[in-house]
Order: structure tokens, then sequence, then C-alpha cells
């Protein structure tokens, strides 16, 4: 099983724990994601200023991936929301041949449709399969409860991928972590945005938005949040101090990508799993499960 990994801008600066997570899970279950030093920006910086220039850099990786022969796996959001995206606009065959056209112009071959994309969880969920996940777990977290939070771009837009999940209920990486035996919670505001997209606008919106969730999970005593995207741990983690002033709290909720929650349960180590790489440290989840 071989993918071609696409890592995107925020991952290898801003998110190295997620980074080194999915590397050491996808090995744990047999899974090579291979490298691309070619891949560039997936485009969405530069959609709401030049969209067609977005979807040049988006379909420059898809033909990149199809040259080398595999499939695209990503691990944020973001990135494979936009990548979908282009993949369903370049289904037009006009714009298809515009975009290739300056494709070729920049030394690449040109784009068929072939290759496809999914998000890391997505994959795990609709090609792996959770009942081959559940057969490789050592250390069952049913100690543990956990808040997760989807993000605006793990199902949308829907039609881009497929109608995978449910946009207004999703459920699929609260039931990759109910595999690990960790019991995930309902809550009223899960759906809501991190606000990190808005924070260099409206920077005290931003910063609500992100404490109203980690004041309802925190009300509710979960051990953590788990989120499948960098731009929201950013906001709910790297920011959490400041989003508490918003509230006039203090908050000290730990914030695991989901890579980390399946990997601690698989019998990964620490730093195998890039705990050392978490702003708000995990000692208390790593003591419950000891006793």
């Amino acid at each position: 099983m071989r993918y071609a990994f696409y890592l995107g801008c925020a991952t290898p600066v801003k998110a190295l724990k997620y980074e080194i997570s999915t590397r050491n899970l996808a090995k744990i279950l047999g899974i090579e994601l291979v490298d691309i030093p070619e891949f560039g920006c997936c485009g969405f910086p530069v959609k709401s200023m030049d969209s067609f220039a977005a979807l040049l850099m988006a379909a420059r990786n898809l033909a990149i991936a199809e040259q080398k022969g595999m499939d695209i796996i990503g691990i944020c959001t973001g990135c494979m929301a936009i990548l979908s995206e282009a993949k369903e606009y370049l289904e037009d065959e006009k714009l298809r041949d515009k975009v290739n056209e300056k494709l070729r112009v920049l030394g690449v071959k040109e784009y068929t449709g072939r290759a496809k994309v999914k998000h890391f969880a997505r994959f795990l969920y609709e090609d792996y399969r959770p009942d081959r996940i559940r057969d490789k777990i050592v250390t069952p977290l049913a100690s543990l409860e956990f808040g997760v939070h989807y993000g605006c771009h793990y199902t949308k837009p829907t039609h881009a991928h497929g109608h995978f999940d449910d946009p207004l209920n999703p459920s699929t990486v609260d039931d990759l972590i109910n595999i690990t035996g960790a019991k995930t919670i309902n809550y009223p505001n899960k759906n809501l945005c991190c606000g990190l997209t808005i924070m260099g606008t409206a920077e005290d919106i931003s910063f609500r938005l992100a404490a109203e969730k980690l004041e309802c999970l925190s009300s509710r005593g979960v051990d953590t949040m788990v989120v499948a995207c960098p731009s929201c741990c950013i906001a709910y983690e790297n920011n959490q101090r400041l989003a508490g002033k918003k509230l006039g709290k203090e908050f000290n909720l730990p914030v695991l990508y989901f890579t980390q929650v399946i990997g601690l349960a698989m019998g990964l180590s620490e730093k195998d799993l890039g705990f050392e790489f978490n702003r708000i440290k995990v000692d208390k989840i790593i003591e419950k499960l000891s006793l």
C-alpha cells in the first residue's frame, strides 16, 4: 500500500507531532507514505484572490501524483478539501484543457483525473477499515473520554468529498476513536468553526469561537480534544491561553491529533507519537492509562 504523502504547508512547520504520529502509525499499519519533493502548496491561501491560480496550484499536485502512479493521502483537512474540489472542477473538459496548457508551461505533464485524494482519517475508515485497526489495539483506552472536533473542511464541500460522512452530524473520526475503547461525547457546538481562518481580520471573534468550544468541553470533563487538522490544533492548543482570556477563564485542555490517540492504543511510544511537542502536556492521560 503506497501513497503519495501530502503534508501541505502548515504541518511540517507548526504540527510536527501530527506528522510524526502519522508516519509511525502508518508504519505499524503497513502503509507506505511516500514523500514527493515536487509537491507544492495546495492553493488555499490564494483562492480568495485568484481562483484560477489556486486551481492551477492544486492541479499541479494532482498531476505530479499521477506521474508517480500514486493516489494522495493527506492530513490537513483544508488541503484535502482544496485538492478534492479541484478534481471536481477539472471534470470540465474545457477547464482541464486550459489548466493542462498552463501545466505544460510549468514542465508538468497533463492531469487526466486518475489520482484519488483522501484525508488519512477517511482512508483509515473507508479503505483500511476499522476492524483491521481493532485487531492491532494492544492498550485499550477505556478509561479515557474525548471530544472530537471535525472542523470545517473534513466533510465540506460535501459534493467534492463525494458526500462522505454527514456534514451536519459527522461520526467517522468518533468511530475511529471508539475503536480504541475510548468514549467520545456529543456536545452542543460540535460543528462550530475553530475560528483560525479569520484571526487576521477579526481576532476577537476568532479567539471567542475557540474559547466557546474549549469551555464546552472543559465543563464536560473530557480528558482531551481530538482534532484532524493542523489549523484547528493551532486555534485550540497554541492559542488556548489567549482564547481563555476572552471568557476570563484559564483552560488546561490537552489537544491530540486522532493519529496520536490511535497510535497510543496500538502501543506506540510517547516519542513515536510526538507527545514532547504537545504544548499542553498529556501526563494526566498517561497516568490515567497506567492506573
